[in-house]
Parts: structure tokens; sequence; C-alpha cells
């Protein structure tokens, strides 16, 4: 129909009208008259004519079987190409041979390397009451010059988040971990099964000095996975929470000033601070089993609040409930369908 209309109008105008680039009606009319090299139609869906260059299937498979003999198994492509090329034989090129093991996925990593990491487990910690579960670490505090520093050393019930037991000193040691564990354990009155310790995997915590002393208490050790944070997070939120204070200092003067300022810093926490993760209720209360007595006269407190006048509230209030239990990595409950 171009062809018709070109005389006319000329070709550019003819195969605007038909919605046909120039370029492509001349290269199908010398397709039709045999000159050029026809190729499938695109929006015929035929296949793709291969390309010159690709080995047949036959000789692909030849090759990927030379390259899987006994002898040349364990050789790179390269040593394999060499050796042949000295017997006076070309197979394809080292690239050919890569890509011929590839597609068939036998291109792998070979060297040792490095042993494997090992694999911890997820440590999973419960305490459905005080004095089943304690956590613990050790925070750098900044000491009156660069590089100089004090540690402090807090022990945690994870239940109450009571901190039940802590130090400052001059060292990372695990001589002075295993005195404060011992000593807050005595105080405490644990029992041997009664309780889990839960810490990260520093040298301290994973000594044998400390793990001789768990033992001799019956007190079982829990750790964290390397490099996992988040298995620690009571200790983690209870640092933060210190060092958030507007008191905390940038430095402090001497191990003196450290120990003061800790020694002011537990009671505050255990006795004054209202903690969000037990109902708001002090951390103390919680260790001692009166917060359950504390939220009864708050809830008194709001239902007579809301019996004066209801129309302020949308509901009844509820004071901020208790815990049942902590957890530390507590697992995931998926909802699942009972069969029919």
């Amino acid at each position: 129909m171009i062809d018709t209309f070109t005389p006319k109008v000329g070709q550019e105008r003819a195969c605007a009208a038909f919605g046909v680039a120039p370029r492509t009606f001349r290269h199908r009319r010398q397709q039709a008259q045999g000159r050029g090299r026809p190729r499938p139609s695109r929006a015929s869906g035929g296949p793709r004519a291969p390309h010159p260059a690709r080995i047949p299937d036959e000789q692909r498979q030849r090759i990927v079987s030379v390259l899987c003999e006994p002898r040349f198994v364990d050789l790179a492509p390269a040593q394999v190409y060499a050796t042949l090329l000295d017997e006076g034989v070309y197979l394809c090129s080292i690239r050919q041979m890569y890509r011929l093991l590839h597609e068939r996925g036998l291109v792998v990593e070979r060297r040792r390397g490095h042993a494997p990491r090992k694999t911890h487990t997820k440590p999973r910690v419960r305490a459905d009451g005080p004095n089943q579960a304690w956590t613990w670490d050790i925070s750098r505090l900044a000491g009156p010059a660069r590089r100089e520093w004090f540690y402090g050393y807090v022990l945690l019930d994870i239940f109450s988040r009571a901190i039940v037991g802590h130090t400052v000193e001059t060292v990372e040691s695990d001589t002075v971990a295993e005195r404060l564990i011992d000593t807050t354990a005595r105080r405490q009155h644990i029992d041997p099964d009664q309780l889990v310790l839960h810490s990260d995997r520093g040298p301290q915590m994973t000594s044998m000095t400390i793990a001789e002393l768990l033992e001799d208490l019956g007190i079982t050790r829990s750790l964290s996975r390397p490099r996992v944070s988040n298995d620690n997070p009571f200790s983690e939120s209870n640092f933060k929470t210190a060092k958030y204070r507007p008191d905390y200092p940038d430095r402090f003067d001497d191990l003196e000033h450290a120990r003061t300022w800790f020694a002011r810093f537990v009671p505050w926490y255990n006795e004054i601070h209202y903690h969000s993760g037990v109902g708001l209720h002090h951390p103390a209360d919680v260790h001692d089993g009166t917060a359950h007595a504390i939220r009864g006269d708050r809830q008194h407190v709001l239902d007579t609040a809301y019996a004066a006048h209801p129309e302020r509230f949308t509901r009844p209030p509820e004071a901020p409930r208790l815990p049942r239990h902590a957890w530390i990595n507590k697992p995931e409950i998926h909802n699942q369908t009972p069969p029919n």
C-alpha cells in the first residue's frame, strides 16, 4: 500500500500515513526482494537465530566432559587450557570454559580459607518473679584524663529491674566480678538451682574463675551471642538510664567520685525511679513484692475519679499492670489455624 501512494505524496508522507518508519519500510522491502539477511520478526514471536560464534551444544558438552576428566577435575580452567595447547588441542577460550562450568553449577570456591564460624544458639531466659534471672555487665566510665577509665559493674534482676549489686573499680577483672556475684548471691539468699545469670561474652564473663564460682553456687550461666547487643537488653538499658541522668558528669575526678555518684544513683533507680517496664512502679517495690498492693491503691484512686466524672473518660481507667513474665529473647508465637 505504501508503494501505491509513494508516487503521489512521497515515501516519507506515505509511511507517516500508515504509521511505519521509512527506514523500516525500506528494510522490509529489501527483504521481500531477496536482499539482506532475513530476520524473524520479534512481534511474531519466532525463534532468534543463534549467534554464529556460539559453540554447538554437542561440542559444548564435550568440552565440559574434558574439563571433568579425572586428570583435570582439580585444575583451574587456565591450567587445562595450557595443558591442552601443549598437547596440540584447542577446545575454546579460558573464559568460555568458565562460562560452561558456571552454567552447570560446577564453579565453586575450593580454597580452604578460614574455618567456618561457629554458630551460637539464641539465648532464652525467662523469669516469673524476682531472683530467678539476673543479668550483669561492665561499663566504662570516663576518668579525669583521656584514656583513663573506671569500670562500673552492675547486677540487675530482669523481672523487677532492681539493681541487686554494683561496684566501681579501676580495672576490668574476673576477680572483682567473682567477689561481687558471690557477695550479692549470699545477700539475696540465692539457693542452688534457683538463679540464671546472663551476660555477654566478654573475657571476664567467660573466664574459668566465674564458671567455677557459678558451679559452686549452683547458678546457671547464660551467654549472649557474639556481636549481638540486644541479647543483653536489660543491662544496656540500665547503663543508658545512668548516663542520661542530668547529674552524670562528662568525666569523674577520681575513683571516689565515681563510687559516690553510683552510691547515689542506685537508691534513686531502685526506690524513686518509676520504671516503665514494670508498670511504672519502683523496681524495689517489685523486688520485695509490695507492688501489687500499690497497684490496688492506684486502682482505687482511678475508680474514685471515674465515679466522680465518668464523662471525662471513654472507658473506666485501669492502673498499669505488672508484667507476669520477663524474657530475654521471648519466643515468637505464631497464630495457627486449626485444621478443619
